[in-house]
C-alpha cells in the first residue's frame, strides 16, 4: 500500500500537480472568450480542447524530468526520485501515449475544419519536445530558453481555444492574449532566476544569464504588469456585454481580477528590490503557483460571466 502511495505522489511530482491547477485557466480563457454565448461553450468540443491542453503540457512535463535527470539528483533530488520510483520505461510509456492521445484529438479537429486549432496543437507539441530534449533542449540556450513556454503553452493554447470556436480574430483579443502570455512569462522568469547557479554549473542558459538577475528580474515585473492588457480587454467586452443591474457581478469581477493580477505583479516587482537577488527569486519561487491560480481563475471566471 505504501508503495502504491509513493507512486502516486511520484506521478503527481513529475507532473507538476500544484502547477497543473492553475493551467486550465489557459485553454479555458480561450474557449471563454471565443465563445458566442454559453451554450455554444458547454459543447463537447470543448471539453475535448481541454484534454488536448493536458495532453500537451503533462508530458512535456514528464519529459522535462526524463531530460533533467542528472541535473535534479544534483540539486532537486525530490524530482529524481520520483522517476526512480517510477521507472524511466514507464515514464517513456506515459508520454508516447499522451502525445498520442494529443495527436488523435488534434485530427479530429481537422476533421472537423479546425485547422488553426490544429496548428496550435501541433506546435504546442513542438514545443514541449524542443523545450527539454537533446538535440534541441531550447531550454538551455539563451535569449530563445523561455519562448517554447511562452509560445507554445502562453500563447497557443489559449489561442487555439478561440479558434475552436471562432473562424477568425479580432485585434483586441490580440491585445488580451499578448497580455496574458507575458504576464505569465513574467511570473515563469522569477521561476528561471531561482535556478540561476544550477543552471550555469550544469551548461544551462536562460535569460537569468543572458541579461543578469536584475535586468531579467526588471523584465519579469514589466511583464507581470501586462496583464492589465487583458484586464483592458476583458473591461471591453463588460462594457458591451453590460446590461444594468443583473450584470454587476462582471463588473465586481473585473475589479477583482484587476487587483489581483496588479497584487502579483507588484510581488515579482519587490523580487528585485534586495542584496542577494538569486535567494529573493528562490523565496519568492514559492508563490509561483499562488500567481497563476490568483490571476487566471479570476479572469476565466470574468469571461464565464461575461457569457451568462
Amino acid at each position: 500500500m505504501m508503495e502504491k502511495r509513493s507512486k502516486i505522489k511520484a506521478f503527481l511530482e513529475i507532473s507538476r500537480a500544484k502547477l497543473l491547477l492553475g493551467s486550465i485557466g489557459l485553454p479555458l480563457a480561450g474557449l471563454l472568450l471565443g465563445a458566442s454565448d454559453i451554450n455554444e461553450f458547454m459543447d463537447l468540443e470543448s471539453l475535448l480542447y481541454i484534454l488536448l491542453h493536458y495532453n500537451i503540457i503533462v508530458p512535456a512535463c514528464h519529459l522535462n524530468c526524463l531530460c533533467d535527470y542528472n541535473v535534479d539528483r544534483k540539486y532537486k533530488r525530490y524530482m529524481s526520485e520520483s522517476v526512480d520510483i517510477l521507472g524511466k520505461r514507464l515514464i517513456k510509456v506515459f508520454i508516447v501515449v499522451e502525445f498520442s492521445i494529443a495527436i488523435l484529438i488534434i485530427l479530429h479537429f481537422v476533421t472537423l475544419g479546425r485547422i488553426a486549432t490544429s496548428v496550435c496543437g501541433v506546435l504546442g507539441i513542438i514545443s514541449a519536445i524542443t523545450y527539454s530534449a537533446e538535440p534541441f533542449r531550447i531550454k538551455k540556450r539563451g535569449f530563445l530558453s523561455p519562448f517554447p513556454v511562452m509560445i507554445g503553452m502562453y500563447t497557443l493554447s489559449p489561442l487555439g481555444g478561440w479558434f475552436v470556436l471562432r473562424d477568425g480574430i479580432d485585434l483586441p483579443f490580440v491585445m488580451f492574449i499578448t497580455g496574458y502570455a507575458l504576464m505569465n512569462e513574467g511570473f515563469t522568469l522569477v521561476n528561471t532566476c531561482e535556478d540561476y547557479s544550477e543552471d550555469k554549473a550544469e551548461g544551462i542558459k536562460t535569460w537569468a544569464h543572458v541579461f543578469g538577475l536584475k535586468r531579467t528580474l526588471q523584465i519579469a515585473a514589466i511583464f507581470s504588469f501586462c496583464g492589465l492588457l487583458s484586464i483592458i480587454y476583458l473591461g471591453y467586452r463588460t462594457y458591451l456585454s453590460f446590461d444594468g443591474l443583473k450584470d454587476i457581478p462582471d463588473a465586481i469581477l473585473l475589479i477583482l481580477s484587476a487587483i489581483l493580477v496588479l497584487k502579483a505583479a507588484f510581488e515579482v516587482n519587490d523580487v528585485r528590490k534586495g542584496k542577494d537577488l538569486e535567494q529573493r527569486a528562490k523565496l519568492y519561487g514559492k508563490k509561483l503557483a499562488k500567481w497563476f491560480i490568483s490571476t487566471r481563475y479570476p479572469i476565466v471566471l470574468t469571461a464565464l460571466f461575461i457569457l451568462l
